[in-house]
């Protein structure tokens, strides 16, 4: 088994990196957008450098949490988090890359690795990384549709 991690999923979305990182630094509208999952955070409902935060997920009869703390802000183009506690410790960042008519979006997991015996067990036996792509991708194409709507 691996002891870490590592992916990135990204989508071309047809919006400026201000709007981007707008979206997915305000918790209180990903609340809107991010459908099946619920985000719940410390403090202002705009990301901050040390803000906790928590992804309260629910798939089928299981409902977990993932927690990080927002690390770093680049505005408009980077978002760095470090992911602590179960089932997760490990850092991921979003990239916004401006390009003609919008910009490439990067969501990049570096070096994550599961804790405690069920996560370790999921991602042992394949779950753990297909869930994360599919629930990534999720979440891009997600924010795609929200932006063009607004």
């Amino acid at each position: 088994m691996a002891s870490f991690y590592q992916s990135v999923q990204s989508l071309f979305i047809p919006a400026p990196a201000d709007k981007i990182f707008s979206a997915l630094t305000d918790w209180s509208s990903r609340n809107l957008w991010r459908k099946g999952i619920q985000v719940d955070w410390q403090g202002s409902p705009q990301a901050f450098p040390g803000q906790e935060v928590a992804f309260f997920i629910k798939e089928g009869l299981f409902r977990y949490r993932i927690r990080f703390k927002v690390t770093g802000l680049e505005p408009p183009h980077r978002i760095y988090m470090e992911y602590f506690g179960k089932p997760l410790e490990g850092r991921h960042a979003v990239e916004i890359t401006p390009h003609d008519g919008g910009c490439q979006v990067d969501f990049h997991w570096m070096k994550v690795r599961p804790v405690g015996i069920l996560a370790k067990l999921y991602f042992a036996l394949g779950f753990g990384m297909r869930d994360h792509g599919c629930r990534t991708q999720e979440t891009l194409e997600l924010l795609k549709a929200f932006l063009e709507k607004t």
